[in-house]
C-alpha cells in the first residue's frame, strides 16, 4: 500500500547531482513528495494539494538538504585514548605511541575485554547521536579485536545495529588493522588472508592499514588479491602518515576507496582517476593530531577525483561524531566551496560506498533520507561555527528517533 507524503514550505532544497564534478541543485520554496521512504518527486510550493497525500508536514521555510553518508567509521569500540591526547600535547607523535604498545592496541584489549552487548549499547548511543546530527548512512570498520573472535564480534554487532536502526550501514572487516603483541608481521598478515573467508556474510568490504610499522604496499597487495577472488569490496587506509605508495596499489586493484592520503602524490592522484577511485578525506584527524600535512585536494578535484569527507569517528584519532564539523573543516582546512564540501559529504560519501544509486543525493528514486536545518540557507553550515544546524533529520521519509548522550 502506497504511503505518500509531502514535506511542504521548504525555503531551500539541496540535491546532489554530480561527484565528479561537485554539483548540487538548489531549489527555492518548494515541496518534497516522497513515497514509501523514498523520494517522488520536487514541486513548487503553489502546486501543493494536500488531499493527494497521506500526511502533509509543513517545514517552515527551513532549508533541507541531503543526509550525510559517514564512509569511514570506527565507531564500534570500547574504551577511550584520552592519555594519548595528554601525551600528544607533550610532543609524542601518533607512530612513537603505536612502537610502544599503545595506540590501536590499547583499543585491542578494551574491546577484546567488552562483552557483545556493551558494544552493542555504547556504538548504538554513538550512532543515534550521529543520526541525530544529521548522519543517515555509515560505513563501520572492525579492526579492534585482532582475533577472529573478536572481529566477527564487532561485525555481528554492526549488523544489529544496521537492523535494529534501519539505516543504510556497509560492514568493513578490518583485520590488517596493526599487528597484535606477540605474533610477526608475516604471520598475523597470514592469519588475515587465511580467515578471509570466515568474514563473507558478515562484511561487505576488506581494509588494511598501510604505514610503516604497519603494513607494507606488498601486503596490501597479497591481501587484497585474496579478497578481490572472495567477492569483497576494497577500501586502504594510505598514505596518511608517510608515503608507502599504498594507493597507487590499491586503486590499480580497483578499490572503491583510498582513505586518508595526506601524502598522496600526482601519480597516485591519475591512479585514482583512472581507476574511478574515491578519495575520501577525513579533516577532524588533522584537526586532532595536529600537525599533519594537508592533502593535495584542488589536485584530486582538477584530476576529476570523486571526494568524499568522513569523521573517521574513533577513540584514537578523531573521537567525532558531526559530519557538520567535518563539512566546516573541510571548507576552511582545504578551501572547498559549501557545493564541493556538501557534495562530497552525501553523495561522494555514497559513491565510496558503492551506494550512490540508491542514496545520498535525495533524487528521484533514492531514499527520502535527509536533514532539516534550522535556518533558511545551507551555507550557515559553512559560515558559522560551533553550532549545531540539525532541527530534524528524516530517515526514509520518517523522524529519526531522539538520542541519548553517547559519552
Amino acid at each position: 500500500m502506497k504511503k505518500i507524503v509531502c514535506f511542504k514550505n521548504i525555503g531551500q532544497l539541496v540535491q546532489t547531482t554530480s561527484v565528479a564534478p561537485p554539483e548540487i541543485r538548489v531549489r527555492a520554496n518548494c515541496a518534497l513528495v516522497t513515497e514509501n521512504g523514498k523520494v517522488r518527486k520536487v514541486i513548487a510550493n503553489a502546486k501543493v494539494q494536500p488531499s493527494q497525500y497521506d500526511r502533509t508536514i509543513d517545514l517552515g521555510g527551513r532549508a533541507v538538504i541531503p543526509g550525510f553518508v559517514d564512509c569511514h567509521t570506527h565507531l564500534i569500540y570500547a574504551g577511550d585514548r584520552k592519555k594519548e591526547m595528554e601525551a600528544r600535547a607533550r610532543g609524542a607523535s601518533y607512530l612513537d605511541i603505536l612502537k610502544t604498545g599503545g595506540g590501536i592496541l590499547t583499543t585491542v584489549k578494551a574491546t577484546r575485554e567488552a562483552s557483545e552487548e556493551s558494544l552493542f549499547e555504547s556504538a548504538r548511543r554513538r550512532m543515534r547521536r550521529m543520526t541525530e546530527l544529521g548522519t543517515t548512512a555509515f560505513e563501520i570498520k572492525s579492526g579492534y579485536g585482532l582475533d577472529l573472535e573478536t572481529e566477527k564480534k564487532i561485525l555481528r554487532v554492526g549488523r544489529r545495529l544496521r537492523d535494529e536502526l534501519g539505516v543504510p550501514v556497509t560492514l568493513t572487516y578490518l583485520g590488517a588493522h596493526a599487528v597484535p603483541r606477540g605474533m610477526s608481521k608475516d604471520a598475523y598478515l597470514n592469519f588475515v588472508i587465511e580467515s578471509l573467508p570466515e568474514f563473507r556474510g558478515l562484511a561487505d568490504g576488506v581494509d588494511i592499514f598501510c604505514e610503516r610499522d604497519a603494513f607494507s604496499a606488498a601486503d596490501l597487495r597479497r591481501l587484497f588479491l585474496s579478497a578481490k577472488l572472495l567477492g569483497f569490496q576494497l577500501r586502504a587506509h594510505v598514505e596518511e602518515l608517510s608515503r608507502q605508495g599504498g594507493c597507487f596499489e590499491a586503486a590499480r586493484l580497483g578499490a572503491l576507496s583510498c582513505d586518508h592520503l595526506e601524502h598522496a602524490s600526482p601519480a597516485d592522484i591519475r591512479a585514482m582517476k583512472l581507476s574511478g577511485t574515491t578519495a575520501t578525506l577525513m579533516p577532524g584527524v588533522a584537526l586532532f593530531l595536529g600537525g599533519q600535512k594537508l592533502p593535495l585536494v584542488h589536485a584530486m578535484l582538477d584530476a576529476g577525483v570523486p571526494l568524499a569527507l568522513a569523521t573517521d569517528c574513533n577513540p584514537g584519532s578523531s573521537p567525532a561524531y558531526n559530519m557538520q564539523t567535518v563539512l566546516y573543516l573541510a571548507a576552511h582546512l582545504y578551501r572547498l566551496t559549501p557545493e564541493q564540501a556538501l557534495a562530497a559529504a552525501t553523495l561522494g560519501g555514497a559513491r565510496g560506498l558503492d551506494g550512490h544509486a540508491r542514496y545520498g543525493g535525495l533524487l528521484p528514486g533514492q531514499r527520502a533520507d535527509f536533514l532539516v536545518l534550522k535556518t533558511g540557507d545551507y551555507r550557515d553550515l559553512f559560515y558559522y561555527f560551533g553550532e549545531n544546524f540539525a532541527e530534524k533529520t528524516y530517515l526514509a521519509a520518517r523522524p529519526a528517533k531522539p538520542s541519548t548522550p553517547p559519552f
